[in-house]
């Protein structure tokens, strides 16, 4: 199994993905006349086991990071576009009051002409508000 580099790193590839200890033990004395080999193997099998696990725990993490950023990405842009229609709303429904002869605009007249469209336009953006 350790007779070339090819062989010995596809070997390690399989110990590490599925540790089967025994098998190498039972191999010819294999670990038996290399105590050292025993060791490495072990230590790979545990090092690796947690380095293979750090990895997918990572890449987990990473992704839901991801998918978490691409969320807010689109809430905020959302957010934007509700804003801009509000505020364009808001600047038509100015342009609607009247106003008296000094240019402004009574609660009155803002309750009566305004208030409307901007409770519709609030129920549209399922925006809570009182009256």
């Amino acid at each position: 199994k350790f007779s070339d580099i090819r062989t010995s790193m596809l070997t390690l590839f399989v110990l590490m993905s599925s540790p089967n200890l025994p098998r190498y033990i039972e191999q010819d004395n294999l670990v038996w006349d290399r105590p050292m080999l025993l060791f490495f193997l072990v230590s790979f099998v545990i090092v690796g086991s947690f380095g293979l696990i750090a990895v997918l725990t990572g890449v987990i993490s990473e992704s839901m990071f991801e998918k978490n950023q691409l969320r807010l990405a689109e809430a905020r842009q959302e957010q934007d576009e509700l804003m801009r229609t509000i505020e364009e709303k808001a600047a038509e429904i100015h342009s609607m009051i009247t106003l008296d002869e000094n240019g402004e605009a009574t609660i009155k007249m803002v309750r009566e002409q305004a208030m409307p469209i901007v409770a519709k336009l609030f129920e549209s953006a399922l925006i809570e508000y009182t009256a």
